[in-house]
């Protein structure tokens, strides 16, 4: 039996990572990492399950704008889709609509991501989303529902699409609010060891981990 790779934390915070309000993740230290690893020369778009205000899509988009790629967007953007419970008993849905405002998921979205022509939103529930055999990516990240199930799904959508030594990365790893995050991660390596070649944790915004599989 193939052993699950070491995972190895990475701390190399980049300029400007606290300068977003509307960015959970850090997206900075995404497109750092895809930089560093040349990720773009393998082939393949970007995709993004779970887009919120399109901040982070918008860092992504401007990456793969560079070498005329495409982000592919996956989001119903109605919050109260999530009803997912935290281990301090709130929901991913009451979460949402707090920084929320009372704006409008989709409005803040289109606002942050209006002035690319690269990105193809999908707005639908990401297990009614099929992509097309020939489609390849070599960055994926998973933010979207955070129960089990969708975590599981979302990475078995997205993984046979990925090349050889592209990236899926997953947020909210290990974080305490979001356990059933980490029992679909910790699963998934096991299940696919014998195709997982390095595994990374980055620490983002507000000291969360997102988990980068890099694929054989």
């Amino acid at each position: 039996m193939t052993a699950v790779p070491r995972t190895v934390r990475i701390n190399n915070p980049v300029p400007g990572l606290d300068e977003d309000p509307d960015d959970f993740v850090g997206y900075e230290l995404l497109v750092d990492f895809i930089r560093r690893r040349a990720l773009p020369d393998l082939g393949g778009d970007i995709v993004e399950i779970g887009a919120y205000k399109g901040r982070g899509t918008a860092k992504l988009a401007s990456l793969a704008q560079e070498y005329g790629r495409t982000v592919y967007a996956v989001d119903l953007f109605d919050p109260t889709k999530d009803t997912t419970i935290s281990h301090s008993g709130v929901s991913a849905c009451e979460v949402y609509e707090a920084f929320l405002n009372g704006r409008s998921m989709l409005d803040a979205y289109l606002e942050s991501t209006g002035g690319f022509r690269n990105i193809v939103t999908i707005r639908d529930d990401s297990t009614r989303v099929v992509f097309a055999q020939n489609q390849q990516f070599f960055f994926g990240f998973i933010d979207g529902c955070h129960q089990e199930a969708y975590v599981e799904h979302d990475f078995r959508l997205i993984w046979p699409h990925l090349v050889s030594g592209g990236v899926l990365g997953l947020h909210d790893y290990r974080y305490h609010d979001w356990p059933e995050v980490t029992r679909a991660a910790r699963k998934l390596m096991r299940q696919f060891a014998e195709e997982i070649a390095e595994a990374y944790e980055i620490e983002g915004k507000y000291g969360i981990l997102s988990l980068l599989l890099v694929k054989r």
